[in-house]
C-alpha cells in the first residue's frame, strides 16, 4: 500500500531524511493532520502531523529500522515497518471508516472463486464467540444456531437436510476432509469403539473428525468449501474445511468464556521479528462442559495447545519459506451413573481419553522474477495419539450364557456366567498417521491468456500401534459380546498414493473474463492382501470449475454479473476398521446338564464357530457432484444463488449376510444327577443335528446419498447513517437416503417356543427423503467511535418434513435350511410358516412429516474498552421464538424452547 523512492546520498553519515504523505485510499486526496508516530526499538521515537498537503517530512534520523504509526480522525489506524536505509519518500494510504466499516463481516461470507465455498474470518469468529469448531457451522447456508452438545460426537453435515441420521450414512461426515495449515487430520486409523449403551453417539471410528475437539482461538480463517474442490485435495466425497491458524504479530491474548454448560480459557502470544522475517504463535485453550449442570457426574473436557513458526529468507531471485508446528489436542469424557440411585448399587461408567501429538513442516521456494518455475513446495507431517476407553458396569445377565472364552472352533466345555458380576473393559489405541505432499506450480502465459499448472502428489499412511480391547474373557462387558480380545498393532498400516495435475486458465476476451480450473487426481491403496480389489486399483476423479464475468453494466454503479458451474468426482477410501474387521464368534449351546443336588455332575458342552466377516469385494466410496452459480453485485450489495446435485451410490454402511451353521443338541433324557460320579460323556448321549441361519453385519458400500438443494445470500453495504448492513442467506435442501443392495432379515416371530428359522432377502430396505427450507436474517452493525458491535439474527426454518420410502415387505427371495437362495413366490406367501417372512408395513410409516416453522431471534453484543485492548462480549440464542403446535395423524404436537446465553472477556496486550 505504500510507494518507496529512493534518492541521493544520506545528508549525514548514517542520518537521513523520511519524506511521508498521506493519502485517502479511495479518492487520493490528502489527509491533512494526520498523526505520524516513528519508534525505533523500545527508547526512541519521533512524531509528527501532516500538513494541508498530507505530507511531513522527518529531518536528520538516524538510518535503521522503524515501526511507523498513522492515525487520523475519520480513518483506520495504520501501522507497518520501514527499512530506512537511505532518504527516501513514502506515500501511506488510509482507509476510511466508511470503507472500513464495508470490510466488517461478523458471518461467513462467499468465496469469489468458480465453486461455492463460504469464508470465515478472525472478525466473525470472534463476534460469534465460539465453544468449538462446531459452532462456526452455523454460518453456512441452510444451518442455524443449535445450543452445545458436547456429550455426544459433533460431525459435521453438510448440504443436507434434517441433520443427524443412522450411522449408516456417517460417509457423509468421513467424506469431509479437514486440513489445518496444510496438513489433513486424519482418524482412519481409530478403533475406539465398544459395543453397548455408553457408546451412542460418542464413537467415531469411520465416522469422520469430531468438532468438539478443534478449538477455535487459534485460526485465523477458514475456508468451507461445499462445491468442488481443487484436485490438490482428496481422499474426500462431501466437502473441504482448510483453516489457517494465525501467524505473527506481537499481541498477548487471552479469552474468558462462560456459557449455561461450559467454561472456556485461551491464552495466546505472538512474536514477530520483522527484520529477520521470523514469527513464532502459541496459544493454549482449556474446555469443560458439563453435559447437564445439574449432573457433576457427566462431563466433556478439553485440552489444546500449539506452537507455530515460520522463517523467511530472500535474495533477489528466491524467496525460501520454512513452517513447523508442534499440537497437542486431547479430549476427555467421564460418565457415571450413582451407585446410591439404584436399587443393587449397580455400577455403569464409561471414561474416555484421547492424547495426540502432531509434528508437521512446510518448505517452500518460491521464484520472485517472472518464469515457467512459479514454486515448490514439501509438506511433511507425522502424528500418534494415545487413546483409552475404560468402562466398569454390574453385568445381570437376562438369560443362560456360557463364559466365552474360546477363541478357535470347535467343541469344548464352557463354564455359565454367574447370575451377577462386575466387569472391567479397556480399550488401548495407539493410532499413528503420516502425511507427505509435494507440490510444484508452473506459469506460461501468452498474450491475454494466463496458465497455472500445478503438479504433486501426497502419500498417507495409516496403523494403529495399540492394545486393543483388553478384558477378563470370562467375566465380559455384555453377554452378547460376539468378538475376542484383539491386537489393534497386528492389524497391517494403511498406504495411500494419490497424485494430481490441474491447469488454472484466465482468459480475457474484450470485457469478458473466463476462469477455467481443469485437473485430474489419482488414488490408490497399498499394502493389501491380493484378495481385496482395492489392492492396486486406481481412481481418476476428473473435476472441472469455471467462471464467466460478463461485462459490466452502467457506469456510476456498474452491475457485475458472473455466471459459474463445476463438476466432478471425489473418492474416498475405506478407514482400516472396514477393511479389517473383527472376527465373529458365536457360541451355540449342544448340552447343558445341571443339578442343584448334585454340582460334580454338572456339564455345558458348547460348539464354538469363527467366522471372517472381512468384506474382500469391499470399494472406494465415489460421489459425484455438480452445481451452477450466479453472482450479481452492485454497489457493495452482493447477491448468489446455487444449484447443485450430489450422487453417491457407493457409501459405505452395515450390510447384511447370513451364514449356516451345523451343530448337535444332546438329549439328558434318563440321566439321574443322584446316580451319577462325574459329568455325562457326550459319546453315551444320542444326539439330533440342527441347522442355525444367522444373519451377520458386513462392510459394505450400499448406502446411496442423493442431495439437492438451492442456496443463496445476499449481502448489503453498510448504510453509514445506521452503520448496519443486512445479511440474508439460506437453502432448500432435499437429501434422500437409502440401500442401495438386497438385505438380509430373519423375522423374530416365534411358532412353537422357536424363532422362524428361514432367512428373507429383501430389496426395499431403510430408505427416507428429508426436506427443509431455512432463511436467516442478520442486521449486523458496527460504530467504530462507540467501539460497538451487535448483530440480531432472525432465524427461521420454515419447514422441516422426513418421509420413508415405501417397503413392500415381501421378499424377493429366503433362505431354506439347506443354505440354498430361493425365489419367494405366491407358493411360499402362502405357506404357514414362510408366510411370516412378509413383514407387516402400515400406511402411516410411509405418510410424509412435516413440522412448520420455527423461528428464532439471537443476539450478540461486543463492546471494546481500554484502547481495544479489552473486549467484553455476550449473546442470547432464542431470546424470542414462535414455534406453533402443530398436528401430525391427528396428534397436537407442543413445542417449547428457553433461551441460551453465555459472555466473555477477551484481553489484547
Amino acid at each position: 500500500m505504500g510507494q518507496h523512492r529512493s534518492h541521493g546520498e544520506p545528508l549525514r553519515k548514517g542520518r537521513i531524511s523520511l519524506k511521508l504523505t498521506v493519502r485517502d485510499s479511495h479518492n487520493r486526496n490528502a489527509v491533512e493532520y494526520a498523526t505520524l508516530l516513528l519508534k525505533k526499538g523500545k527508547n526512541r521515537q519521533f512524531s509528527g502531523i501532516t500538513d494541508e498537503k498530507g505530507s511531513h517530512t522527518f529531518l536528520s534520523i538516524p538510518k535503521g529500522d522503524y515501526e511507523l504509526t498513522v492515525t487520523s480522525l475519520g480513518y483506520k489506524s495504520r501501522t507497518i515497518d520501514l527499512h530506512a536505509r537511505r532518504d527516501t519518500t513514502l506515500t501511506i494510504l488510509l482507509l476510511s471508516n466508511d470503507i472500513a466499516m464495508q470490510d466488517v463481516v461478523v458471518t461467513a461470507y462467499e468465496s469469489r472463486g468458480a465453486t461455492s465455498a463460504s469464508r470465515i474470518d478472525r472478525k466473525a469468529m470472534e463476534h460469534l464467540q465460539p465453544s468449538s469448531f462446531t459452532d462456526l457451522v452455523e454460518l453456512l447456508p441452510g444451518n442455524v444456531s443449535k445450543d452445545p452438545s458436547m456429550g455426544s460426537a459433533n460431525l459435521i453435515k453438510l448440504r443436507e437436510a434434517g441433520g443427524t441420521g443412522p450411522s449408516d450414512y456417517d460417509v457423509t461426515s468421513f467424506g469431509t476432509s479437514f486440513v489445518i495449515d496444510g496438513v489433513p487430520l486424519n482418524n482412519d486409523a481409530n478403533m475406539q469403539y465398544i459395543s453397548n449403551s455408553w457408546e451412542t453417539g460418542r464413537n467415531t471410528t469411520g465416522k469422520g473428525i469430531d468438532m468438539r475437539s478443534i478449538s477455535t482461538d487459534d485460526i485465523a480463517k477458514v475456508e468451507i468449501v461445499r462445491g468442488i474442490p481443487s484436485v490438490e485435495y482428496g481422499d474426500l466425497t462431501s466437502g473441504l474445511v482448510n483453516i489457517e491458524r494465525k501467524k505473527g504479530g506481537n499481541d498477548l491474548e487471552a479469552r474468558f468464556k462462560a456459557d449455561m454448560q461450559s467454561q472456556l480459557f485461551y491464552v495466546g502470544k505472538g512474536i514477530e521479528l520483522t527484520d529477520k522475517q521470523f514469527t513464532l504463535n502459541t496459544g493454549i485453550d482449556y474446555l469443560d462442559s458439563k453435559i447437564d449442570p445439574r449432573n457433576n457426574r457427566e462431563n466433556f473436557k478439553r485440552v489444546t495447545g500449539s506452537i507455530r513458526a515460520e522463517k523467511r529468507w530472500t535474495n533477489d531471485h528466491w524467496r525460501w519459506t520454512f513452517n513447523s508446528n508442534l499440537n497437542y489436542r486431547g479430549t476427555f469424557e467421564n460418565d457415571k451413573n450413582d451407585p446410591d440411585l439404584t436399587p443393587s448399587g449397580a455400577i455403569d461408567s464409561y471414561e474416555s481419553s484421547n492424547n495426540a501429538l502432531s509434528l508437521a513442516g512446510t518448505l517452500s521456494l518460491n521464484n520472485r522474477k517472472k518464469g515457467f518455475f512459479r514454486s515448490l513446495s514439501l509438506t511433511a507431517s507425522a502424528s500418534g495419539s494415545w487413546d483409552n476407553i475404560h468402562q466398569e458396569k454390574t453385568v445381570v445377565p437376562s438369560k443362560l450364557s456360557v463364559v466365552p472364552t474360546a477363541t478357535q472352533p470347535g467343541v469344548h466345555d464352557a463354564e455359565i456366567l454367574p447370575s451377577t458380576y462386575l466387569a472391567s473393559l479397556d480399550v488401548n489405541g495407539n493410532p499413528f498417521n503420516a502425511f507427505v505432499k509435494a507440490i510444484a506450480t508452473f506459469n506460461y502465459n501468452y498474450r491475454n491468456w494466463f496458465n497455472i499448472i500445478k503438479v504433486g502428489g501426497d502419500w498417507r499412511m495409516n496403523k494403529n500401534y495399540g492394545e486393543g480391547q483388553l478384558y477378563d474373557m470370562r467375566r465380559p462387558i455384555s453377554i452378547d459380546m460376539t468378538t475376542r480380545p484383539r491386537p489393534f498393532n497386528d492389524i497391517p498400516a494403511e498406504h495411500n498414493l494419490a497424485f494430481f495435475i490441474e491447469e488454472a486458465s484466465k482468459l480475457r476476451l474484450g470485457k469478458h473474463r473466463i476462469d477455467i480450473t481443469a485437473g485430474l487426481r489419482s488414488a490408490s491403496l497399498s499394502n493389501l492382501d491380493n484378495r481385496y480389489v482395492l489392492d492396486g486399483k486406481i481412481y481418476l476423479d476428473p473435476r472441472v470449475n469455471a467462471k464467466w464475468a460478463l461485462p459490466r453494466i452502467g457506469e456510476r454503479k456498474p452491475l457485475s454479473i458472473e455466471l459459474s458451474g463445476g463438476v466432478g468426482w471425489h473418492t474416498k477410501m475405506p478407514d482400516i476398521s472396514k477393511l479389517y474387521p473383527d472376527l465373529f464368534y458365536y457360541d451355540l449351546i449342544q448340552l447343558n446338564f445341571f443339578s442343584n443336588e448334585n454340582p460334580a455332575v454338572n456339564r455345558m458342552n458348547v460348539r464354538t464357530f469363527v467366522d471372517d466377516l472381512t468384506n474382500y469385494n469391499l470399494k472406494a466410496a465415489r460421489n459425484m457432484k455438480w452445481e451452477v452459480r450466479a453472482d450479481f453485485s452492485i454497489d457493495d450489495h452482493r447477491l448468489l444463488v446455487t444449484y447443485f446435485r450430489e450422487k453417491m451410490t457407493s457409501g459405505f454402511r452395515q450390510g447384511k449376510s447370513y451364514t449356516r451353521y451345523i451343530y448337535n443338541r444332546y438329549s439328558t433324557e434318563g440321566l439321574d444327577p443322584s446316580t451319577m460320579t462325574g459329568p455325562p460323556d457326550l459319546a453315551d448321549l444320542t444326539f439330533t443335528p440342527d441347522t442355525i441361519l444367522k444373519v451377520q453385519s458386513v462392510h459394505t458400500n450400499g448406502s446411496r446419498i442423493l442431495k439437492e438443494g438451492v442456496e443463496f445470500q445476499y449481502s448489503s453495504k453498510r448504510f453509514p447513517i445506521i452503520r448496519t448492513r443486512l445479511t440474508v442467506n439460506g437453502a432448500w435442501f432435499r437429501t434422500t437416503y437409502n440401500n442401495s443392495q438386497p438385505v438380509y432379515k430373519r423375522p423374530s416371530v416365534v411358532i412353537d417356543g422357536r424363532q422362524i428359522r428361514y432367512i428373507g432377502l429383501y430389496n426395499e430396505d431403510d430408505g427416507y427423503i428429508r426436506e427443509s427450507f431455512n432463511t436467516n436474517f442478520t442486521f449486523d452493525t458496527d460504530i467504530p467511535r462507540l467501539k460497538l458491535g451487535f448483530s440480531t439474527s432472525i432465524q427461521c426454518m420454515w419447514f422441516t418434513s422426513s418421509q420413508s420410502m415405501w417397503e413392500s415387505g415381501v421378499p424377493i427371495a429366503y433362505v431354506n435350511m439347506e443354505g440354498e437362495l430361493l425365489p419367494y413366490t405366491d407358493a411360499e406367501r402362502n405357506d404357514m410358516i414362510l408366510q411370516h417372512l412378509v413383514e407387516p408395513h402400515y400406511e402411516n410409516n410411509f405418510k410424509k412429516r412435516t413440522i412448520p416453522i420455527d423461528a428464532n431471534i439471537n443476539i450478540k453484543v461486543t463492546k471494546k474498552i481500554c484502547r481495544d485492548k479489552i473486549a467484553l462480549a455476550l449473546y442470547v440464542n432464542r431470546l424470542v421464538s414462535y414455534h406453533p403446535d402443530y398436528t401430525l395423524f391427528g396428534n397436537t404436537i407442543r413445542r417449547t424452547s428457553n433461551p441460551y446465553f453465555g459472555m466473555e472477556i477477551n484481553f489484547r496486550l
